[in-house]
């Protein structure tokens, strides 16, 4: 009888051991999937992106307008046609999900003060400065079409 009885406690401890292992066993195959894109905003990032690069073939403008040092459509060009790239780039980032948004909006407040240190060097009447202002703005412009994410 006690032998029984030895054999019904250790049965009985083995399934509650059973029980704490499973209960405790981990997380579960329902793990939420990581956040994409929705429809609406690839729409969105594409058509603020397509105004982005529209807008940036006026870098070429630019460019020659310091190497003129004609600061009046220096200044023109940069709150015209390249401010309102700025507030597409800003536009743009806001659309991306979380993780994709430390770089890009870096770049942007990058580009921002690259355009400052160019208003700098036409405040100062200083091409060189100007131009230096320039060559980061382009870098940091083209820095930021490479860290945008691969959307189809």
């Amino acid at each position: 009888m006690v032998r029984l009885n030895r054999t019904a406690f250790i049965s009985l401890l083995l399934s509650m051991v059973a029980v704490v292992l499973v209960g405790c066993g981990g997380p579960s195959a329902t793990t939420a999937p990581p956040p994409t894109y929705s429809d609406l905003q690839i729409t969105r990032i594409n058509d603020y992106l397509s105004d982005i690069q529209e807008n940036a073939k006026r870098f070429a403008d630019l460019e020659t307008s310091i190497a003129k040092a004609d600061w009046q459509e220096a200044g023109n060009i940069m709150r015209g046609s390249l401010g309102e790239m700025l507030m597409d780039m800003r536009a743009l980032n806001r659309n991306l999900l979380a993780k994709d948004q430390p770089t890009p909006t870096a770049l942007t407040r990058a580009l921002t003060e690259d355009f400052l240190k160019i208003d700098q060097g036409a405040d100062l009447n200083s091409v060189p400065l100007a131009q230096e202002g320039f060559r980061d703005a382009e870098a940091d412009f083209n820095a930021y079409l490479s860290s945008l994410p691969k959307l189809s």
